[in-house]
């Protein structure tokens, strides 16, 4: 296991020094965009940092563990709703509506797992499809307790008596971002995160090392669908109304779309790919049918020319400086 491990670590393009300058002017500019931006601007930069988290927990999955899901939709759909459901039904703190929420996903994302064990490649795409469409249906159909096709209208949430406003709600999703990007570090340069690694490149390998893929791949499944989640929590307060059709299956391929253009396998492509996926269009609202042409161009473009994403190309500019 060790040698293994040791060959699998990712290797640092950028000192350490360097990282940390520039993670730290990021969160500068961050802390600062409430003060500049407007109601629309802020609403935009927190619907990132909600992408930005369902990404990070997918990359860990797709990039890191090699498994394909298309169900991520329907985690995000699952905690936006068990959110909503504790918080505005049973009377339970906005906070820890989000954790409960999230462990209950991470639970259901470990049943999905299930078919990780035996399926691979475009056969466990169609299975988490399949997981991801029987998920928004329950939602649909258990009507006594998330209302159906009428969705759910929610309230401000509020932390110990404050009712959090538009800046409180983008402060709390940047704390979230903080620390999610703080767990998938961890999680990709320990242990967990080279034996996943192993397991995306050769399962028998993994198996001769000693290394339980089944077991790793029910763990990346649940992490990635705790991610999922937190962002579902989030949303759901972030829109004020949450509909059944909000989780589809085209969202679950916009999640890995994010994480395809923003560079598998990377920490740093998972907010890269949440923010192109959120902003371009918004630049590009006013001409007809430019964001759709631009994001649909820019992954061909990623697909074929850059393998790495649009974060190796950051990196490759990083060493060349």
């Amino acid at each position: 296991m060790t040698v293994a491990t040791d060959i699998a670590r990712p290797r640092r393009s950028l000192s350490f020094g360097a990282g940390a300058l520039l993670l730290g002017l990021c969160f500068a500019a961050a802390c600062a965009a409430p003060f500049v931006l407007n109601g629309y601007g802020l609403y935009v930069l927190t619907l990132t940092g909600v992408f930005a988290l369902v990404a990070l927990g997918l990359n860990l999955l797709t990039g890191y563990a090699g498994q394909i899901s298309l169900c991520h939709a329907a985690f995000f759909g699952v905690g936006a709703y068990a959110t909503a459901i504790l918080t505005q039904k049973a009377g339970v703190p906005y906070l820890l509506s989000i954790l409960a929420g999230a462990l209950f996903t991470a639970a259901v994302g470990a049943i999905v797992a299930v078919p990780a064990m035996r399926l691979r490649s475009l056969y466990l795409a169609i299975a988490t499809l399949g997981f991801g469409v029987v998920l928004q249906k329950i939602i649909f159909e258990w009507r006594s307790l998330t209302n159906g096709g009428g969705g759910l209208a929610l309230s401000p949430p509020a932390i110990a008596g404050y009712e959090l406003g538009a800046s409180g709600l983008y402060f709390l999703t940047l704390a979230f971002v903080m620390l999610g990007l703080w767990g998938a570090w961890n999680v990709s340069r320990g242990r967990t995160g080279r034996a996943l690694l192993i397991v995306k490149e050769s399962e028998i390998a993994a198996g001769a090392l000693g290394i339980p893929a089944a077991r790793f791949k029910v763990i990346a499944f649940a992490i990635s669908a705790f991610y999922a989640a937190v962002g579902g929590g989030l949303f759901a307060y972030l829109v004020r109304y949450i509909h059944p059709e909000n989780f589809s299956v085209g969202l679950s391929i916009a999640f890995l779309s994010m994480v395809v253009i923003g560079g598998l396998g990377t920490i740093g492509g998972s907010i890269v790919g949440a923010a192109f996926y959120v902003i371009i269009p918004e630049l590009l609202r006013g001409i007809k049918d430019a964001p759709g042409l631009v994001f649909g161009l820019l992954l061909v473009i990623v697909m074929v020319l850059m393998p790495q994403g649009l974060w190796g190309l950051v990196r490759r500019l990083g060493r060349r400086t």
